[in-house]
């Protein structure tokens, strides 16, 4: 069913790497660990330069909430800038990637599954009237990036998500959703999907 995450009660844990913090939004199955776990979606801040935990076997898809920028170093390609409200980033788990703070530091949002049993989509929408949106796939996460708020509602059913905060959706929730925000909002939508 259809539930509320709400960032104030997000639980927060050591990197993989020991490099910063990251306030773990959800993850399945819900006891899994950083080493078997199917998928994860999760933010973190990031405070110094320094190079990304290693997933092996995993995808995953990165965007920045918040912060100057972050330059991100791919083994040997060319270096490339991650901004607020750019589209998110994909790669695999277990490319060596360096970042390096422009200005600072930076909050990012991240979505990981591991390759071979769930697929993820990670797409940005930012809108100011309300929207129509169809979901029919296995799991959803609409997180709000940016913007004061946004009513999520189908059928009797409706959530109030504030910057943050989450709706997560199973199977169960599928149908036409009405987002209606409040002022120009920034969501981000993780749809999820077993392979």
């Amino acid at each position: 069913m259809a539930s509320v995450l709400r960032h104030s009660d997000l639980p927060v844990q050591a990197w993989k790497n020991g490099g910063g913090l990251t306030s773990e939004i959800v993850i399945f199955p819900k006891d899994a660990s950083l080493a078997d776990f199917d998928w994860r979606i999760s933010m973190a801040t990031v405070g110094v330069d320094g190079g990304f935990s290693e997933f092996t076997g995993i995808d995953r898809s990165l965007a920045l909430l918040a912060g100057k920028g972050l330059a991100l170093q791919f083994a040997d390609q060319a270096p490339l800038q991650l901004m607020p409200r750019d589209e998110p980033l994909r790669f695999a788990g277990e490319t060596q990637v360096y970042a390096r703070l422009l200005q600072g530091e930076v909050l990012d949002f991240n979505v990981m599954t591991r390759r071979g049993r769930y697929q993820h989509c990670l797409r940005q929408q930012i809108f100011s009237q309300p929207e129509a949106w169809p979901f029919a796939g296995e799991g959803s996460l609409l997180f709000l990036a940016a913007g004061e708020s946004v009513l999520c509602r189908k059928g009797e059913l409706q959530f109030v998500l504030k910057p943050f905060d989450s709706l997560y959706l199973s199977a169960d929730d599928a149908g036409e959703w009405l987002l209606v925000p409040y002022g120009e909002v920034c969501l981000l939508v993780a749809e999820l999907e077993k392979c």
